[in-house]
């Protein structure tokens, strides 16, 4: 069993939602007064928790500036010295908004109207500057060992599982309306060549990223320009090699869905983190709470529990209340696993009469639904037989009438 904390967009700077995650003497847009800490209330919420890694999906900046890298870094520091968490178990990916665009503008000092000076390779040269802000900026924090082709890209090898990170945000720029993902052809052939490496790897396989591969549904209707540009390529390559999870961040909307399509050695959970400090103009409006997750690898490799907390001024961290649009998940699921509506419906035959049945007792089938499904289907299959008495994620009584 293996606990990562995950957190993704922490916008360090002028995007997060409160002082705490602000350069000094910076001010921010959208401050938040008089509420609990939201790093330090995560801590107390991780301490009794046995987490072994700390990921970061990417976006820990607002701007890419070097004072925010600076002191992002020493709040990862923080946190993970905090909860225990050796340096070597920092995982960390890179988004859109760790490139220092103040960097990626300086080529437009030169005369464009001059034909013979050569503005698109100096845009370009500025643009990779820019994206690999962070290589000087982090200075305790650093890239994998078996680095890739792209700032912070590269593959981690642990007793625990085999880490891809690739950096989807290194070629987005100031022009971008909307700064889809891309990894561009030099990304995806190291990554297609090297995940061939480790197809037949019995370790969990994971891949860390900062923009979704596929369109997600939002909980209002609006176009989605913003997912990786090589999108399909790239689930491609991660199904035919085998690989378990995909984690992201990016939509700032806390998404979790597991996926089995043709081709694929098997399914594949999909993770998106939402954002664990960014402000409420970023959150649509603030509809959408700040998150973060714990994942739970299983010793069934492919099989994970995943836990779900949300921000609450008054409170701090808090499980998730509700599956709802907004936050679409329950408080605690499973994922890796996929089953049929017939193995569901047996099961639920198979629920017995008066007993205290809590959710971590179920059959298998049965903890993969979410909750508001789960309940349902035993409130109908029951409803002329039995009285249900409570609902999960607490426990259900059976009694019949």
């Amino acid at each position: 069993m293996t606990r990562i904390a995950l957190i993704s967009d922490i916008h360090f700077g002028q995007f997060s939602r409160t002082s705490e995650f602000s350069v000094p003497g910076e001010k921010i847009r959208d401050e938040n007064t008089g509420g609990e800490s939201i790093k330090e209330s995560m801590v107390s919420l991780l301490k009794d928790k046995s987490i072994s890694y700390l990921c970061i999906a990417g976006d820990l900046t607002s701007l890419g500036s070097p004072q925010e890298f600076v002191y992002c870094e020493k709040m990862i520091l923080d946190i993970a010295e905090q909860l225990e968490i050796p340096l070597s178990n920092i995982l960390l990916g890179l988004g859109n908004h760790d490139i220092d665009w103040n960097i990626s503008e300086l080529f437009s000092q030169f005369d464009k109207s001059d034909p013979d000076f050569p503005l698109d390779m100096v845009k370009e040269k500025y643009r990779k500057v820019a994206a690999s802000a962070s290589l000087v900026n982090l200075d305790t924090i650093s890239a994998p060992l078996k680095p890739g082709p792209a700032p912070f890209s590269g593959i981690i090898e642990t007793n625990d599982f085999i880490l891809f990170v690739l950096n989807t945000g290194w070629c987005c720029t100031k022009e971008q309306a909307n700064k889809p993902g891309k990894l561009a052809v030099e990304q995806l052939e190291w990554f297609d060549k090297e995940a061939i490496n480790y197809r037949d790897t019995k370790k969990w396989k994971i891949i860390l990223m900062h923009h979704h591969p596929f369109n997600y549904s939002y909980h209002i209707v609006c176009p989605d320009y913003s997912t990786l540009e090589e999108g399909s390529n790239f689930l491609d390559i991660a199904g035919k090699n085998g690989f378990h999870l995909v984690i992201h961040g990016h939509r700032h909307h806390p998404r979790a869905q597991t996926i089995w399509e043709t081709g694929w050695a098997h399914p594949i959970t999909f993770i998106c983190a939402g954002s664990f400090a960014v402000n409420a103009i970023h959150r649509s409006g603030g509809s959408i709470p700040n998150t973060f997750h714990i994942i739970e690898l299983t010793d069934e490799v492919g099989v994970l529990e995943l836990r779900n907390y949300q921000y609450s001024p008054a409170q701090g961290w808090i499980p998730f209340l509700e599956n709802i649009p907004e936050t679409p998940l329950d408080s605690v699921m499973m994922f890796g696993k996929l089953f049929d509506p017939n193995t569901i419906d047996k099961a639920i035959e198979c629920l017995p009469d008066s007993v205290e049945l809590p959710w971590n007792t179920l059959d298998e089938c049965l903890r993969f639904m979410p909750f508001s499904a789960l309940n349902e289907q035993i409130r109908t299959k029951f409803v002329a037989t039995h009285n249900m008495i409570g609902q999960f994620p607490n426990s259900v009584f059976l009694l019949r009438k």
